[in-house]
């Protein structure tokens, strides 16, 4: 069996978002949750914005879809990075990875009820996938001790259901509008929300007081986690759709799992292999679609979506 081009991308995006547990972790030990994803997307809006004018040429939007668009923003870059955020910090790293895995099953309900259709085996593999995530995450040795874990669950359990809904909500903008472009304006809006409040919350730091660890982690955030995941994850949502995409979130917390041993802050266990394996068996069974064959931008119905313009521009 042939695993396609949106396949290995999405999987890549699995790893990076993955690594980004342990690596986000760090900038937290000095940066409060309201600041670091203000910064993060701060730095990431004119980036991103930088790029789609280089790749499209003027990356406008139509005003017609801009209250989809701050409704996107709103979901999946403002509340699901705090709810997350909280989660990790409130609860234990196993029942905040259980708990927000359980989004690829709210995106399959949103997206049967908004209409869009859901192969049989990709709810199969969800199944399957997240029974190697409980294994996953159940397997890893004891972590730190949650101070408020009631209030930690239920913001696992809002995140889970907030990036359920992220590409349900985000798919419509992509018919007319590139992933490039979509992220670009989605980070802008994030940011100017989320730069007032952490104003509110003290003065800004000073970028000397920052320490390296923490730059390195704000500069994996903007470049690796958002610019590139993000862009890629939309990327996929639009090529096969919100549940076929979303079941690669449950490959998240494997690749947390791998990276956390290789930086040596957890041992694996057999648990844990058993549970990968299930993930990836999952995975894969989930993307066969003999009928759907990944031939290039030409199988998305509108080419120009994967290099410059939209249907808007030319209107």
């Amino acid at each position: 069996m042939r695993l396609d081009r949106a396949t290995w991308v999405l999987a890549s995006v699995s790893t990076v978002w993955g690594a980004s547990y342990t690596v986000t972790g760090w900038g937290l030990r000095e940066l409060d949750v309201v600041t670091f994803n203000a910064i993060r997307f701060a730095a990431a809006a004119p980036l991103l914005l930088v790029l789609a004018c280089a790749v499209e040429g003027r990356p406008a939007i139509a005003s017609r879809w801009w209250p989809r668009l701050a409704l996107s923003a709103a979901i999946g870059i403002v509340a699901y990075q705090l709810a997350f955020s909280a989660a990790v910090a409130l609860t234990t790293v196993t029942e905040s990875a259980i708990l927000i895995a359980l989004s690829p099953f709210w995106t399959a309900l949103l997206a049967r009820l908004s209409g869009e259709p859901v192969r049989a085996g990709v709810l199969i593999g969800a199944c399957v996938a997240m029974a190697g995530v409980v294994l996953v995450v159940l397997g890893r040795e004891a972590g730190h001790a949650a101070p408020n874990r009631a209030l930690g669950d239920l913001a696992a359990l809002v995140a889970s259901a907030l990036w359920g809904a992220y590409p349900v909500v985000t798919r419509p903008l992509l018919v007319d509008h590139s992933p490039l472009r979509v992220t670009a304006w989605a980070s802008v809006i994030g940011a100017a929300i989320l730069l007032p409040a952490a104003s509110a919350l003290g003065p800004p730091r000073d970028v000397q007081e920052i320490s390296g660890t923490t730059l390195v982690s704000l500069a994996f955030s903007v470049l690796a986690v958002t610019i590139y995941g993000l862009v890629a994850w939309y990327w996929g949502v639009r090529r096969v759709g919100s549940a076929q995409t979303m079941v690669f979130m449950f490959a998240v917390p494997v690749a947390a799992a791998v990276f956390a041993v290789a930086a040596g802050t957890e041992r694996v266990t057999w648990p844990q292999v058993a549970g990968a394996g299930l993930v990836l068996a999952a995975l894969t069974c989930s993307q066969r679609n003999p009928k759907v064959l990944d031939t290039g931008v030409g199988n998305d119905g509108y080419h120009d979506l994967d290099h410059a313009g939209t249907r808007d521009a030319h209107r």
